[in-house]
């Protein structure tokens, strides 16, 4: 499934003028709700099958100029990427149309001339660009839904503020994480070629030799093997996500088992650890300072958002229909076949995935 997230950054490019939800609401008098077309029922608000399939058009053609024809026949633990792709699209549009009330109901009002010239700017880039103009117009992206998405980029832009705003105001998390959060890590690395020289490396490291000394000896890292496998103090978003996330979450002291990477194998011992609090005691400058206070509410963003969005989804009725989105999206040019997905052996009751929440 890693690789299935990286897959999903892809989406991010292909979504960064089209971030918002294009929905129908039903009318509140009206006694029931339409599902025919809907993908998704959110509260009272459809998500139509139209909606989705534009998407997954734009994003099924993403990926496979990224990534080949074949990527969406492609497994990971067992499961074709490309219902991944269907369930994350249904799963965003949900997501947007939660997001979306939410915003709306604390008095929110989208800003029609920012859209106009939103939407201007929009249409200027896609004349300059025929290939994805002509993408759009062969799977059904008209003006109107065009609008739709750049008024759903602000209301998407002010959830963002809302959540900014709410880490703020947690005074109490962020005073403990200026105060415990490392922000800049020190450290030392002995790298190797193979898992027996690290092996070797680490049962001396065992019986007492010096780390500074085995690194000398064995370390194939010429930046640092001469200085005893020092690296210095460096910044989180610097050093390759294997060997970070040992380092940042490594006391001071503690030496590390064996961490593989692309360039071998790491033994890491940390040398110190700053946090915010601490690079204040030492007298840092208040714009560095600030830098990392930044980051720290950056680092915080995520995790904001996705306890947000579980409130949302908590307090309301989620009623999907995955058993709509198994053949309208694929077209028998680009590989469809008629065989039977696992999906399209569940039975009609199984097909349909509500739930109250």
């Amino acid at each position: 499934m890693a690789m299935m997230k990286r897959l999903l950054v892809v989406m991010l490019v292909v979504a960064m003028l089209l971030a918002g939800c294009s929905s129908g609401s039903t009318d509140n008098d009206s006694p029931a709700i339409d599902t025919e077309n809907a993908v998704a029922v959110v509260n009272d608000t459809v998500i139509t099958l139209d909606t989705y399939n534009i998407f997954y058009k734009m994003y099924e053609n993403a990926y496979k100029q990224n990534y080949g024809d074949d990527v969406l026949d492609r497994e990971f633990d067992g499961v074709k990427f490309g219902d991944i792709l269907k369930e994350d699209i249904v799963e965003m549009l949900v997501q947007d149309s939660l997001l979306k009330a939410y915003v709306l109901s604390t008095g929110f009002t989208v800003d029609q001339e920012e859209v106009t010239k939103n939407l201007e700017d929009l249409n200027a880039s896609l004349s300059e660009d025929a290939d994805t103009k002509a993408l759009y117009e062969s799977i059904g992206v008209d003006d109107t839904f065009l609008k739709d998405q750049v008024e759903g980029g602000l209301v998407r832009a002010e959830f963002s503020r809302l959540i900014n705003e709410s880490i703020d105001a947690d005074s109490d998390n962020l005073d403990a994480m200026y105060e415990n959060y490392a922000v800049q890590v020190s450290a030392s690395h002995i790298l190797v070629d193979d898992d027996l020289t690290a092996q070797l490396v680490e049962e001396k490291l065992k019986t007492g030799e010096e780390f500074g000394d085995l690194a000398k000896e064995y370390s194939t890292d010429p930046g640092s093997a001469s200085e005893g496998g020092s690296l210095g103090y460096f910044a989180r978003g610097v050093m390759v996500p294997e060997f970070e996330d040992v380092a940042f979450n490594l006391p001071i002291g503690e030496v590390s088992d064996p961490v593989q990477s692309d360039y071998g194998y790491h033994i890491i011992k940390v040398d110190d650890i700053k946090t915010v609090n601490s690079m204040i005691a030492d007298g840092e400058g208040e714009d560095v300072v600030n830098t990392y206070k930044d980051q720290i509410k950056s680092d915080l963003f995520d995790d904001y958002y996705a306890n947000k969005m579980d409130e949302l989804k908590a307090s309301a009725t989620i009623e999907t229909f995955m058993d709509k989105v198994k053949s309208e999206t694929e077209t028998p040019a680009e590989g469809a076949s008629d065989e039977t997905t696992p999906d399209e052996d569940a039975s009609d009751d199984a097909s349909t995935d509500s739930s109250s929440k």
